[in-house]
């Protein structure tokens, strides 16, 4: 049958990602400077950032809301996928903050 709104939307997210890679594998400045800000972004946890930079940000949202609900989870140093054992990042923090 025919696409419904849902089919088009994640058509246009499939677009929106091939369009941000080719533009990173040619070297377009601002894909490549987006993805250097997203890295930041995740390095230091800040959720609000990495939503506004996502490709698409209302799906980031409710992928982080379902896995890590609550207002704190809003300041959470870690994300659902490793827990707060495992996480590189915050792994990566305390190493930094045992070195100061």
């Amino acid at each position: 049958g025919l696409p419904d709104s849902k089919d088009v939307r994640e058509g246009m997210v499939a677009f929106k990602l091939a369009a941000h890679a080719a533009d990173v594998a040619r070297g377009v400045p601002g894909a490549v400077l987006r993805d250097h800000l997203m890295s930041e972004a995740r390095f230091e946890f800040r959720w609000a950032d990495q939503f506004a930079l996502a490709l698409d940000p209302a799906r980031a949202r409710e992928y982080h809301d379902v896995t890590l609900p609550g207002s704190a989870a809003q300041k959470a140093h870690f994300c659902s996928m490793c827990g707060p054992k495992f996480c590189p990042m915050k792994l990566a923090h305390d190493l930094f903050d045992q070195k100061d």
